[in-house]
């Protein structure tokens, strides 16, 4: 789960980047915003069924490419970085969630076990 949220904080990386680097054009402004949306939403759907994890690889390498044929630099970089690492993340694992029983039944067998 830690990964899944690790996701999502590069998709509001992606979003923050034109803020924070200060892109020179609309286009690529415009280009990271929406990708870094589709990430956030994602990385939510990845949180409820753990298989659309592997849904992530390909924005990611979506910006990979994209960050490796942008003219600016540092839309090329916050791109190449972001599409890297989710690519990564979105290799790891969900925990497993494991039900537990309810209280009452986890009482009772102790009770029958101390009888």
């Amino acid at each position: 789960m830690p990964a899944r949220w690790g996701s999502f904080a590069i998709g509001i990386g992606l979003i923050l980047a034109p803020l924070l680097i200060g892109y020179p054009t609309p286009g690529a402004v415009l280009h990271d915003i929406a990708m870094g949306l589709l990430v956030c939403i994602g990385s939510l759907a990845a949180l409820e069924w753990p298989r659309a994890r592997f849904a992530m690889a390909a924005p990611a390498l979506w910006l990979v490419a994209a960050g490796r044929s942008s003219g600016d630099g540092a839309a090329a970089a916050a791109e190449l970085t972001a599409g890297g690492l989710l690519l990564a993340l979105a290799l790891v694992p969900s925990a497993r969630r494991v039900p537990r029983a309810p209280p009452l039944a986890r009482s009772r067998g102790r009770a029958d076990a101390s009888a």
